[in-house]
């Protein structure tokens, strides 16, 4: 027993056999040939996965620039087919492209602003900001702050800018004042194209990196046939801010291509310093691994992607591991799987070397298998079915061209499944688009065996058209016949409704839809040239009658419904055959062809302005609008529509000068009251800057006992060639203007200088009186205003007295009293000015926080003579004492009038009785005489 366990055991360690050793070598052998050809092919693989995913990757990169670059060109196209927008167009135009790309930081208007401008410029926007100024940057300590721009010949100034909130600080920065960004508009108005900034920190947000993209805007009908005349041409540009990491990361987030990529994806721009990185999207795995992994085909691999967006370089590199593509495990199982057959067939051969061949075809068999998995064509297949755009497989050797494959981007495209469209015929198909142009095209493509393309409207399955780029190509197999037909198709809808919507901008009025100013002179120009020679051409100006004081009182968007309701009016009014165009704020132009008598056109104008005279309810209030206009003529008044236009205007404004309301006709003589009334607008918008304007003072004077209680503020304008200018001539047209509101500003502070100078000089706390305009009383920050002009000149609240009159405080009740209680509790104290003019309301008085109420002139000018003007002055001062108000008395010229108003108890009067409004010098010295006054009748003061 023992001999035989022995010689069992001998049995086992027998060695192998060279049949054996043969076939383990030539297994081992082959698993290392296939091993090597599966790394390099897994590899290549690999390879080519992540080229594709890279080049996907660099064409969305790409492609969102190319969006940012198209937002810039639809808002340039907002100007370069209005002109300098408003504001509020260029927020109603803007809003939508914010909504719809959010990487925009800001949508952004710069205007051109030279010195000699820059006054104006800023006391305008005052208007809307107070604290508005031009601004540039200054780097402290490596931050950034804006100050007040330095003199330079001209400004790149941030005018208007969308989103508002969150970008209030950028408004009014120039860009010149930062050469980097200078240069760019230079650059963009030397090529007439869109010019990149360098990378920046972005203003609004310093911990992003950003860039400008730029492009001008230049005057329109100005020939810009080169650099020079394209400089010349310059108003300003259009620009939008772009947040790189927000434009990348949410394009490449949309696209998916976000989500477990495997991906180190980096984006660098340039920068300052040159290339600098702008954003970093880092999902590689950096996963230790063992040695082995490297020589089974573990690589990195990256992709460099250079791409130049208006005259900038960027570049992105896209960096992936092979292990992370598809596949990568197949060389790992080959080598197992060979090692463990190789080792199994050599055991097999040990035991049964006959078995040979059979195993050999087993290994042949697994190695066909393995090179079966090579095959691209499953990449292939996914790659058309990731596309964004329909394709479809047709046939070229079956009858009727049927369809074999669609993607699932088709089925989307046009609300079909593949199973509904799948072996119908191409041309079938084709016969219920609604675009057979089209059709006869690909048809015709197909017999020819040629590529087409068309752009076409097709129809979706749910009746929806929509509008297609469609391209055909035959497939041809190695002999060179075509045996199938490939189609794209690429969905342009929202681009065609975009054109459409842009033509009607440049057409159409936004807010009333009616004919815009270059649709204007298209049909006045028609109508010229159907005219000529037989007819007469009548274009009227129509303005709204104080459309601004609607503006100031209810608020844009109550005037913006008052012009729709306006522009519906008119439209109701003429004949279908006539045009009415708005051609900004509140004015409109008629075109009235037809006419062949003034009592026509001038009775058609009159119809529209009965028309506009309806009462109106808006926001609870009626309103009952009237206007003013003018008419010319073709061909007597002019034989071109912008010479028609401003014939007409002029006779507009005359109409206004006579008292509103009526229709005036166009006089050559006209144009020298409208060339004055320029002017002196002119003149008047420098007055401030040049420092033209000056206070007078009238003393107000207490009847009891004589003394100088305040003064009233009065403006004069003394200007340099025109001399003293009344204000009877320049404060309305400051109201028209809206000037008014720097100037009560200038008022309002040098008032209160002034009346702080006369107490340090030791001549006593006197009350100053200062009158504000509607315009200045409907300012939402008056009160900030008052109290901050307060504190600058030290003077305390109780020695100001604010003057309104009726009117200005009943247009908008509630929010006036507001107003008014806000001063109150400063404690500046308030009169009514002009009391007993205006359309009072008992109600409302006792309600109004006022100090004084001050009797018009017009009542105290006839108090000898008229029973019922005293009987009226005896009323309100008895009403103001009964208010526990005080009562003033204006236009005091007469002992007797100065005697009845003692004998009725009014507190105080001014006027010619005591003093006329003097200089401030001139009232100075009065004080320093004394503070008593003796009534005469003379011009001069008298004191005692």
């Amino acid at each position: 027993m023992l001999t035989r366990k022995v010689r069992l055991g001998r049995a086992r360690a027998r060695p192998p056999t060279p049949a054996a050793v043969l076939t383990l070598l030539a297994g081992l052998g082959l698993t290392a040939v296939l091993v090597v050809g599966m790394i390099g092919s897994e590899r290549e693989r690999a390879r080519s996965e992540f080229l594709q995913r890279a080049e996907i990757r660099n064409a969305t990169v790409t492609r969102s620039f190319g969006d940012a670059l198209d937002v810039l060109q639809a808002a340039n196209a907002l100007f370069a087919s209005v002109g300098i927008a408003s504001r509020d167009e260029f927020s109603a135009f803007t809003r939508p492209l914010l909504a719809s790309h959010p990487y925009l930081q800001a949508v952004v208007f710069h205007r051109m602003v030279a010195s000699h401008e820059r006054a104006a410029f800023e006391a305008e926007n005052r208007r809307f900001r107070p604290n508005f100024e031009i601004r540039e940057r200054r780097v402290n300590d490596n931050s950034v702050t804006l100050v007040r721009a330095a003199p330079r010949p001209r400004y790149l100034v941030v005018d208007y800018i969308e989103p508002l909130a969150g970008n209030e600080v950028t408004l009014g920065y120039d860009a010149f004042s930062f050469a980097q960004q200078g240069s760019t508009f230079m650059r963009s108005i030397d090529t007439g194209q869109p010019a990149s900034s360098l990378m920046l920190p972005l203003l609004q947000r310093g911990d992003h990196l950003g860039f400008l993209l730029m492009m001008p805007v230049y005057r329109r009908g100005a020939p810009l046939v080169n650099a020079a005349a394209r400089s010349d041409a310059a108003l300003g540009d259009t620009a939008v801010v772009i947040d790189v990491a927000t434009l990348v990361g949410t394009t490449l987030a949309k696209s998916n291509m976000l989500v477990r990529n495997g991906l180190k994806i980096e984006l660098y721009g340039p920068g300052l310093d040159g290339p600098q990185r702008a954003y970093l999207h880092d999902a590689l795995d950096r996963t230790n691994r063992p040695a082995w992994h490297a020589w089974l085909g573990d690589t990195v691999f990256t992709n460099r992607h250079t791409f130049e967006v208006a005259g900038m370089p960027w570049e992105l590199r896209v960096t992936g591991r092979s292990s992370e593509m598809a596949g990568g495990a197949g060389a790992l199982i080959a080598l197992v799987l060979g090692g463990v057959g190789s080792l199994a067939t050599s055991g097999y051969v040990q035991s049964r070397v006959k078995r040979t061949r059979r195993i050999e075809a087993l290994v042949e068999s697994r190695t066909a298998d393995l090179h079966d998995a090579l095959d691209a064509l499953r990449l292939y297949r996914r790659a058309i079915d990731a596309s964004a755009n329909a394709i479809l497989l047709v046939s070229a050797t079956r009858p009727g061209y049927p369809i074999e494959y669609v993607n699932p981007a088709f089925e989307r495209m046009r609300g079909v499944t593949a199973s509904e469209v799948i072996g119908r015929g191409l041309l079938d198909m084709g016969n219920r688009e609604p675009d057979q142009a089209g059709v006869a095209e690909l048809r015709a493509a197909i017999r020819e065996r040629r590529e087409a393309h068309v752009s076409m409207l097709l129809r979706r399955r749910d009746r929806e058209d929509m509008y297609a780029e469609v391209y055909i190509a035959p497939v041809n197999n190695e002999d060179g016949v075509t045996t199938h037909f490939v189609l794209a198709q690429y969905d342009v809808t929202m681009a065609k409704r975009y054109e459409a919507e842009l033509e009607a901008r440049a057409r159409f009025d936004t807010l009333t839809g009616l004919a815009n100013r270059a649709l204007l002179h298209d049909r006045i120009d028609n109508a010229i040239n159907l005219a000529a020679g037989r007819g007469t051409v009548w274009v009227a100006a129509l303005d709204l009658d104080h459309f601004k004081f609607v503006n100031d009182t209810l608020g844009h968007d109550a005037g913006d419904e008052l012009l729709k309701a306006a522009a519906q009016r008119i439209s109701a009014a003429v004949e279908r055959s006539d045009t009415v165009a708005r051609t900004g704020g509140d004015e409109f132009v008629l075109v009235l062809p037809g006419r062949e008598s003034e009592s026509e056109a001038a009775a058609t104008v009159r119809a529209v302005l009965q028309a506009l005279a309806h009462p109106l309810e808006l926001l609870g209030q009626e309103l009952v609008l009237t206007g003013s206009a003018g008419l010319a003529a073709f061909p007597a008044d002019g034989d071109d529509a912008a010479t028609l236009i401003q014939h007409a205007e002029v006779a507009m404004y005359r109409s206004k000068e006579l008292g509103r309301n009526m229709v005036q006709f166009y006089m050559p003589t006209m144009n020298a009251r409208a060339r004055e009334r320029l002017a002196l607008e002119g003149a008047l918008r420098s007055a401030l800057v040049h420092d033209e304007f000056e206070l007078y003072y009238q003393p107000q004077v207490d009847l009891e006992t004589g003394a100088v209680v305040g003064l009233e503020a009065l403006i004069r304008w003394r200007h340099p060639s025109l001399g003293m200018v009344r204000p009877d001539r320049f404060i309305n047209l400051a109201e028209e203007t809206g000037l008014i509101v720097p100037i009560g500003a200038w008022v309002l502070r040098t008032a209160c200088r002034q009346s702080r100078a006369w107490q340090h000089a030791g001549l006593g706390h006197l009350r100053i009186a200062v009158n504000l305009s509607a315009r200045q009383f409907a300012e939402p920050n008056l009160v900030r205003e008052i109290a901050r002009v307060l504190d600058e000149t030290g003077l305390s609240a109780g020695c100001l007295e604010v003057e309104i009159t009726e009117s200005l405080v009943m247009g908008d009740v509630e929010s006036a009293i507001r107003t008014m209680r806000e001063l109150k509790q400063m404690g500046v104290q308030l009169s009514i000015d002009d009391f007993g003019t205006g359309y009072s309301s008992l109600s409302y008085l006792r309600r109004f926080p006022v100090d004084v109420l001050k009797i018009d002139r017009s009542f105290v000018r006839d108090i000898p003579f008229s029973e019922d003007d005293a009987a009226m002055v005896a009323a309100i001062i008895e009403l103001a004492r009964g208010l526990r108000m005080r009562v003033i008395a204006e236009g005091v010229e007469t002992e007797a009038q100065l005697e009845y108003l003692r004998r009725r108890g009014c507190d105080e009067v001014q006027g010619h009785v005591y003093a006329q409004a003097s200089s401030g010098a001139e009232v100075e010295r009065l004080l320093r005489m004394g503070r008593h006054m003796i009534p005469h009748n003379g011009d001069g003061m008298s004191v005692r």
